[in-house]
């Protein structure tokens, strides 16, 4: 549990500024996600490092009961992601073209990763409850 807690106060927080920046700045967002999903180079890293992070996290947090599942699954979600962005790299291109040109559906994203932030630092930092 020790270690679901230092990862909720360390992811929940990122996903707080992250979604909150989403939220603000849809435009930019939208204009890196479509330069990223543009380059090559930097699409294959980001699969690269949402392989490791995933790795981490499910290595560190493969726990599949109570609140911490939530943890565990974003890290086998970032393994995921990570494997179809350096195996299927034209087929992720493509989904996160879909993703970025809907405005609804980059607003779900912030909204979603608000939601998961607050979670997640409510449960880090004992505010759940």
């Amino acid at each position: 549990m020790e270690t679901s807690i230092y990862l909720a106060k360390l992811m929940g927080p990122i996903y707080l500024v992250i979604a909150i920046g989403m939220l603000l700045n849809r435009d930019h967002y939208r204009a890196v996600a479509n330069e990223i999903a543009a380059s090559p180079a930097l699409f294959y890293l980001a699969g690269v490092l949402a392989l490791v992070i995933g790795g981490l996290i499910v290595l560190l947090n493969n726990v599949w009961s109570g609140w911490p599942v939530v943890i565990t699954i974003l890290g086998w979600t970032a393994i995921a992601k990570g494997v179809v962005r350096t195996v299927l790299p034209a087929r992720a291109t493509s989904w996160a073209a879909k993703v970025t040109g809907n405005a609804n559906a980059m607003m779900g994203a912030g909204l979603a990763a608000l939601a998961l932030g607050a979670f997640l630092t409510a449960m880090g930092y004992g505010l759940a409850g």
